[in-house]
Order: structure tokens, then C-alpha cells, then sequence
């Protein structure tokens, strides 16, 4: 199998023996325990995750109550997206042919796959010593592993009366265990700590976004900017 060439071609398979031994759900229930933590190739991951983030929409929306379980799960070992996730085997290098840098940029955003609905996967490529501005995520969340180097994650909350950001906390990533960040939890900033090594993340967001708050001066919190989403390469 390869990747997408295109939003459109991404393909759905929840119904063959592929969907059955990658997803962690309700239909992995019977499958033996090693099968659900085995590592995946980045085609397994994108193959799978749009048939469990459908069946989570309609079930939300069936379901009112199970959204708030929902929310409360995500991001954790409990999540079904984010042990998905933590599956993709990123020792095997199949991400560095989507990484593309460009030295004049704090990063680049390289598209790996999407298919326009239900989610986006892309690949980051951080310059030493570089960060992106503060921004929200205007979406259930986005999750997080370090391919390559370290990351640091700083995390904001307004205080109101003062119109500032405060920092929440300060973590710096050196494995790739996957981290995870929604609106309800705050906002952040990512970057590269490193004075002279480069770094490279795979990031997931779920439903895709055009458009999102940036904030370039934290002093002035009630006075974002909107930012478009532009990605550097797709598809490799």
C-alpha cells in the first residue's frame, strides 16, 4: 500500500481484515493484544483512523452524552485515536520523505495526508533555535510525537484582567510519545530549543482547519491574528 497522492484518494477499508487488526475499538475487542500494539506503517495509520473518528461523530451526535466521555478521553491511553497514534513505527525513517526544510522559515508544514473531512496529518520541520507563534486549535485537538531532536511546548491561559498570557507549563519533548493539546486546556507555542540542531514532528489534526488565532505580542491577549494554513510540500 502507499500513501495518498491526493485528499480525494485517501481510502476507507472499516470493513476488511486491514480496518479490523489496526483499529482500537469496540471491533478490537477479539483481536489478541499484541495485534493492537504492534507498530504501523504511516499507510496503516491513515488507512484507519478516518473509519473511528466517523464512527465517534455519529455516535456524538446519537449520543449527547457520549460526546462529553468523549472529550474527557481524548488525548489519553483510553483514547482510541491516540493509541492509534502512538502505533506508527517512526524508527523506520518512512517520514523523512516528507521532510523538507527551508532555512529561511522558523519551520515548514509538510502535508503528509487528509482527506478534507475527518482529519489532517502533517509533518514539521524545525529550524535551530526557532518557534511558532502562540495559536489556538480550532478543532478537537492536535496530537504530537517527535521524530527527530527535541520540541519545547509552552502552554498559555489568559488572564483577563490583566489582558496577558500566562505560562501553564514548560515541557521539552525528546521522545516520541505522543502529547496532546485542545482548546480546553489552553494554548501554546512549539519550537526548537536547540541552538544548532534541526527537529522534526509529526502532528494530527482532527477535523482539519484553514484557519486559526495566532498572538504575536502575549501582552495583548485579546488582540489576535487570524492565520491561514499554508503547507510548504504535500505529499511528498
Amino acid at each position: 500500500m502507499v500513501l495518498s497522492s491526493s485528499p480525494k484518494s485517501v481510502s476507507f477499508i472499516a470493513n476488511d481484515t486491514a480496518y479490523e487488526e489496526i483499529c482500537c475499538g469496540d471491533a478490537a475487542d477479539s483481536i489478541p493484544s499484541d495485534e493492537n500494539s504492534r507498530p504501523i506503517t504511516l499507510a496503516e495509520f491513515i488507512d484507519a483512523l478516518p473509519p473511528i473518528l466517523l464512527q465517534q461523530k455519529e455516535t456524538a451526535n446519537k449520543f449527547p452524552r457520549e460526546r462529553n466521555e468523549q472529550d474527557q478521553l481524548r488525548g489519553t491511553k483510553d483514547d482510541p485515536v491516540n493509541a492509534l497514534f502512538s502505533r506508527i513505527d517512526l524508527s523506520s525513517g518512512e517520514w523523512k520523505r516528507y521532510a523538507l526544510s527551508e532555512p529561511m522559515k522558523n519551520y515548514t508544514r509538510n502535508l503528509i495526508a487528509t482527506d478534507d473531512e475527518t482529519f489532517t496529518l502533517l509533518l514539521l520541520c524545525w529550524n535551530a533555535d526557532k518557534a511558532s507563534p502562540i495559536h489556538d486549535h480550532p478543532c478537537d485537538g492536535c496530537w504530537l510525537r517527535v521524530c527527530e531532536g527535541k520540541i519545547q511546548e509552552t502552554r498559555y491561559e489568559i488572564n483577563g484582567e490583566s489582558d496577558t498570557f500566562e505560562v501553564t507549563s514548560d515541557e521539552v519533548y525528546e521522545d516520541d510519545a505522543p502529547a496532546f493539546i485542545d482548546d480546553s486546556m489552553g494554548y501554546h507555542k512549539v519550537g526548537n530549543p536547540s541552538k544548532t540542531t534541526p527537529a522534526v514532528t509529526l502532528h494530527l489534526y482532527c477535523p482539519p482547519f484553514d484557519q486559526c488565532k495566532i498572538w504575536l505580542d502575549p501582552s495583548h491577549a485579546s488582540c489576535p491574528s487570524n492565520a491561514c494554513m499554508c503547507n510548504y510540500s504535500e505529499y511528498g
